[in-house]
């Protein structure tokens, strides 16, 4: 949602569609064939990409390739940089990018917005929690906050919150409430992580012990980063499989060890320390195959 946030402190006039790897270019070309995507001034897309058939119609348009801006920090993709208007970021003298992040070093540069401490704190957390540094560093609560923040109120009221919080404060602070929300979900948060990782099972993956659990999708990082902190059963990664999505998510226990073969033999992609894949018809057999 940092994308979403950042624009609209920027915009008066912001439409935005939430979607994911698994639809975004069917949502450009629902855009494009009804000749929808003319009516914007600018088009953002963060922490996804498009294929390279649809990156070719923008390319090879001029109209459109003055509108578009694509940021995405996804290790797989990196050759898309051969647009203009893409840019894949891995890393930065900060550390690990995320779209949140390579977005507003972007507005920053281009004058597009205002520099204040509470937009530093705000996307500086959210970068944190989206790489997964924010439990190497205890001065860095704040990251999983916001995202205990956002699992609670849920999409819609949490931009809003976000964008009023931006707007009107020149630090970044929870108020009484937010605490509190804060607080109700990361108690029953605790709790339901640990009987998720009580019934985790293990298996050899390519030469490394994986742990194996089903979980809900809205607890992968919150068991991963456990894991991490732990490493309670001494295995090298983990993966998560999100029934209730349809989707695996995939993260390194061991800082060493690189998820992205495993999740590409999947049918995913990813990072070398997250990737993932959804569970289709399509990639089905291989799932069941390398996990069972």
């Amino acid at each position: 949602m940092g994308g979403i946030i950042l624009i609209k402190q920027v915009y008066k006039n912001v439409k935005y569609v939430l979607c994911d790897g698994t639809n975004i270019n069917e949502w450009f070309k629902f855009y494009y064939d009804n000749n929808f995507i003319y009516e914007f001034d600018k088009i953002f897309i963060t922490d996804l990409h498009l294929n390279k058939e649809n990156l070719d119609i923008i390319n090879n348009n001029s109209k459109l390739k003055e509108k578009f801006i694509l940021f995405d920090h996804n290790e797989s993709v990196t050759d898309f940089n051969s647009y203009d208007f893409v840019n894949i970021i891995i890393k930065d003298d900060n550390g690990y990018c995320c779209s949140t992040s390579l977005l507003y070093k972007y507005l920053l540069t281009h004058n597009l917005i205002k520099h204040t401490k509470a937009l530093d704190i705000f996307c500086e957390a959210t970068r944190q929690y989206d790489t997964g540094e924010w439990e190497l560093n205890k001065d860095k609560e704040i990251a999983r906050d916001l995202s205990l923040l956002f699992d609670s109120v849920g999409t819609e009221r949490y931009i809003k919150m976000m964008c009023n919080k931006l707007k009107e404060e020149i630090y970044f602070y929870f108020d009484y409430d937010e605490k509190r929300i804060i607080k109700i979900k990361k108690d029953a948060t605790n709790e339901k992580v640990l009987s998720y990782i009580q019934n985790i099972r293990f298996k050899d993956i390519d030469g490394y012990k994986a742990g194996i659990i089903f979980i809900s999708y809205e607890y992968r990082n919150e068991v991963a980063q456990y894991l991490r902190k732990t490493n309670m059963y001494d295995i090298d990664l983990v993966i998560l499989v999100a029934v209730d999505k349809k989707s695996i998510s995939l993260r390194n226990v061991n800082t060493n060890v690189n998820v992205r073969p495993i999740a590409e033999k999947m049918g995913g992609k990813g990072h070398f320390g997250a990737a993932g894949c959804n569970i289709d018809e399509k990639n089905i057999k291989k799932v069941i195959e390398i996990l069972l």
